[in-house]
């Protein structure tokens, strides 16, 4: 028999030691020490047994409740998925609100576009999410919330924004009926844009100059409309614009025809919109007949294609911003 048997027998098991006295073998009996250390050694194996079923059926088998937990979670993120595919498309329709805002109301009451600044503010410290880091699905819930936040504030403005319009509706209808508001020339006598507003090689100089306005070609004799109600300031031979008509509309707004061929009205004559006041030609620095168009608010050029909003559907209305500012 080993030593190691020797030292630690099986509970189970009957051993013998040979006596070279008696000349024959006698049983071992194990002692109290000896067999404390195999009870222990047997239940620490068990132990170690039962713990490792029991981390292998903890990591392998989720229970009802995880299993539960799971089906939820894949819920919500789904859920979250689709608000966040919501809140795009309605961020397109905000968008569109955004440019018709600034491109057209505000235009139409001479009043400054809303900064992008103000449009699209900052939702807060990178802190102000850290509360979400522990949820499930943390990526989706803190950029959903941060869409939703972002789109709250950008309703808040817009809101805003409309409510002024409507105070300047409300006070200001001599406004509406003088600002340019329409095209000098009839969409179906008017044959092009021939230049836009901008710097442009000059036509007859071939120095690159500001283009202060809008060259709308036409026959010669087609009528020249007043954009919007005013009083004629001159109507006169004005230098390289040939014979053109100003109109003071007010509230900083001024209009120019130039390179007349006739002119109708006189200076100090009320005008309203619509109303015509002059006859295509090509006077001045003309190299074919058109009308040149220009806008002046607060005695600065802006371009005359933002105030066409009367006459033009959206998109007839983007294509002449396009024009003018490509050609």
């Amino acid at each position: 028999m080993s030593e190691l048997n020797r030292k630690f027998p099986l509970m189970n098991k009957i051993f013998y030691k040979y006596n070279p006295h008696t000349l024959s073998y006698e049983r071992v009996y194990p002692s109290a020490k000896q067999r404390v250390l195999v009870v222990f050694r047997q239940l620490f194996i068990g132990i170690l047994m039962g713990g490792g079923m029991l981390a292998v059926t903890f990591y392998a088998f989720d229970s009802p409740k995880e299993q539960q937990l799971k089906k939820d979670n894949k819920l919500l993120l789904t859920q979250y998925q689709l608000l966040s595919k919501r809140i795009d498309e309605n961020e397109k329709i905000l968008s569109e609100l955004q440019r018709r805002d600034d491109d057209f109301y505000r235009v139409m009451f001479n009043v400054d576009p809303i900064p992008s600044s103000v449009r699209k503010p900052g939702v807060g410290g990178t802190n102000r999410y850290e509360h979400l880091l522990t949820v499930p699905n943390a990526h989706w819930v803190i950029a959903t919330t941060a869409k939703l936040d972002m789109m709250t504030k950008q309703l808040y403005v817009q809101s805003n924004s409309y409510d002024e319009l409507a105070g300047l509706i409300k006070t200001k209808e001599e406004r509406i009926k003088n600002i340019p508001a329409i095209m000098p020339l009839s969409a179906k006598q008017k044959k092009g844009t021939s230049s836009g507003f901008g710097m442009r090689l000059h036509p007859i100089y071939g120095n690159l100059r500001m283009h202060t306005g809008i060259d709308l070609n036409a026959n010669v004799g087609t009528p020249i409309y007043a954009t919007g109600g005013g009083v004629v300031e001159s109507a006169d031979w004005k230098g390289g614009y040939g014979y053109a008509v100003v109109i003071d509309h007010g509230f900083g707004y001024k209009t120019l025809y130039g390179h007349c061929n006739k002119m109708i009205v006189r200076p100090g004559q009320k005008v309203v919109r619509g109303q015509e006041i002059a006859k295509v030609g090509t006077t001045g620095d003309a190299t074919g007949p058109h009308v040149h168009y220009e806008v002046l608010v607060k005695g600065e050029p802006d371009n005359p294609a933002k105030y066409f909003f009367m006459d033009l559907t959206p998109e007839e209305y983007a294509q002449m911003l396009f024009e003018a500012e490509n050609r």
